[in-house]
């Protein structure tokens, strides 16, 4: 089997340094709880609500196109925690990412899907006369579009599945949409390094800088083609950018006071 070597040098750990990971995450809980509107004229346009469904997907993908995306396909779980928590929201009038006490990643595992990434985009609408199909389909998705955060879920080139449900609150007269994206846990990538010498060696991903202790293996699980790549510091003290494909197997080894890179 053929290997590659990278001469390295690592500055400011000692042999036997400790090995620390670190992690975090952030989340808010914004909930709208929106009043029922009082009914004058009953609304002269009525859309159709499994039509709306399929135009948002054909816009979606149609958005993804223009922008060289794959495009993304429906899976039957997200479907049913898109379908469940629009039906919330028509039910109860609560609007927002946590309005039943869940987030959307505990909804997408609740209801099967095993997820890598997972994301959710939600809208309400209202108009006392009503919408077309066209109308609603396009309000929903014109919307996403000019917000820099759901559009970024639009266009995210990681994910692969969608569900798009539309539910209407028969009291408050709103219409609320749910738009979930995914990529399932079965698609994630990963690679190995492996720590062959005796000293701790350091390296970075994306802005994360990492410790590999001495005769120590890490497996990285990543979600995303931007995460699967990794910077040593080379002998002239330049970062080396090192992509691996999913799969590959790294063992840094030793010789002298250099390290060296090989992929098995």
């Amino acid at each position: 089997m053929l290997t590659r070597s990278w001469p390295l040098v690592i500055a400011l750990l000692a042999i036997m340094a400790p090995s620390v990971g670190y992690a975090q995450v952030v989340e808010e809980d914004e909930t709208e709880i929106l009043q029922p509107i009082p009914r004058g004229k009953e609304p002269t346009k009525h859309p159709e609500l499994g039509e709306v469904v399929k135009r948002v997907l054909v816009l979606t993908n149609g958005f993804r196109e223009e922008e060289k995306l794959e495009p993304v396909e429906v899976n039957a779980e997200l479907r049913k925690a898109a379908q469940y928590f629009a039906d919330y929201m028509a039910r109860t009038s609560r609007f927002g990412h946590k309005a039943d006490g869940q987030t959307p990643a505990d909804r997408a595992k609740k209801f099967g899907y095993e997820y890598c990434i997972v994301a959710e985009n939600l809208a309400d609408a209202y108009n006392s006369e009503g919408f077309t199909t066209e109308e609603l389909a396009r309000e929903f998705v014109d919307g996403w579009k000019a917000s820099p955060g759901h559009r970024r879920n639009m266009l995210d080139p990681d994910v692969t599945e969608t569900a798009v449900v539309v539910a209407e609150g028969k009291t408050s007269g709103y219409l609320f949409a749910v738009q979930m994206f995914g990529r399932p846990k079965s698609m994630a990538m990963e690679f190995t390094i492996a720590n062959e010498s005796e000293i701790t060696v350091e390296y970075k991903m994306g802005d994360r800088r990492l410790t590999l202790a001495p005769r120590h293996a890490r497996t990285h699980q990543v979600c995303r083609h931007s995460d699967l790549a990794f910077r040593w510091t080379d002998a002239e003290g330049k970062d080396r950018l090192v992509e691996p494909a999913s799969g590959d197997r790294f063992v840094v080894t030793q010789e002298g006071e250099n390290l060296l890179l090989r992929k098995e």
